[in-house]
């Protein structure tokens, strides 16, 4: 993993938890396996500075929603053995941050699939 900006200097991502790059390589592997068993995951660079919106502030000014979006490329290898490079999208979506209802969700957005 590299090119990930260092949690501290991500405050705002504090709802991801304390490594959010080590969340998000662990939740992409996990989705690319249910996709074929056999897939590893080499390498996860992001590949800018991640897309950050605060989307819901309640009256006492405390965030309950937030995105967070990550370019990133992901070199791996199938269950075939073959090598891909895949470039998308990587988002989490936060609601009802710091209550009893919290929920994280993520999705992928796929740009590109080269063989390599």
């Amino acid at each position: 993993m590299y090119g990930f900006p260092p949690p501290d200097q991500l405050p705002q991502l504090r709802w991801l938890g304390p490594d959010y790059a080590a969340m998000l390589a662990f939740d992409l592997g996990q989705g690319l396996v249910r996709q074929d068993e056999g897939t590893h995951v080499l390498a996860v660079r992001c590949e800018s500075e991640p897309f950050l919106k605060t989307a819901t502030i309640d009256m006492a000014g405390i965030i309950r929603a937030h995105d967070a979006a990550f370019s990133i490329e992901v070199l791996l290898s199938d269950g075939a053995h073959r090598n891909w490079r895949l470039r998308g999208r990587w988002t989490y979506v936060g609601r009802d941050l710091g209550t009893a209802l919290a929920h994280v969700t993520h999705y992928w957005e796929l740009f590109t699939a080269d063989l390599v």
